[in-house]
């Protein structure tokens, strides 16, 4: 009887250390931010460093307005992104977020040394979230799932 509680209390631990090591550790990162010249469409590219796929499930903007348009933009470190005043840029693909799977990858860091030392590939995907409003967006909150539990990053966008 007495083995059966220190495998329950040793799973207690490790579950409850995973959970705590991600809540301190959200695995995805923030990079590029982009905007137009009025500030109603804005581009912030986003990593996942953890361990398996992220998807982002919502987007808000200026402290939980819904935007007018939001799309995912999925390219590759060589081409990059392209940032466009609407979603209608005909050499950009947008995708909507609950097409997107955002797969485990590189750091923001990682990325950057790829290019600079001219090993990236067609095959290093990067993600960007794309908003469209129809005011001057200050903030963007990006609701993400990562191992069943909801992460939130809030991006303040300069002026």
């Amino acid at each position: 009887m007495k083995k059966w509680w220190t495998i329950l209390l040793l799973m207690v631990v490790i579950v409850g250390g995973t959970y705590l090591w991600l809540r301190e550790n959200p695995p995805m990162e923030i990079g590029m931010i982009g905007q137009n010249e009025d500030g109603t469409s804005v581009l912030v590219e986003v990593t996942n460093h953890g361990f398996r796929e992220a998807k982002v499930a919502r987007v808000t903007v200026n402290h939980d307005d819904a935007p007018e348009k939001v799309k995912m933009q999925v390219s590759n470190l060589l081409k990059g992104y392209v940032h466009g005043d609407d979603d209608r840029d005909e050499k950009v693909e947008y995708k909507n977020l609950k097409d997107v799977v955002i797969e485990r990858g590189s750091s923001q860091s990682k990325q950057m040394e790829k290019l600079n030392n001219g090993t990236a590939t067609k095959e290093d995907t990067i993600y960007a979230v794309n908003v469209f409003h129809d005011e001057r967006v200050r903030q963007v909150m990006i609701e993400y799932q990562y191992f069943g539990m909801t992460f939130i990053e809030t991006v303040e966008i300069p002026i």
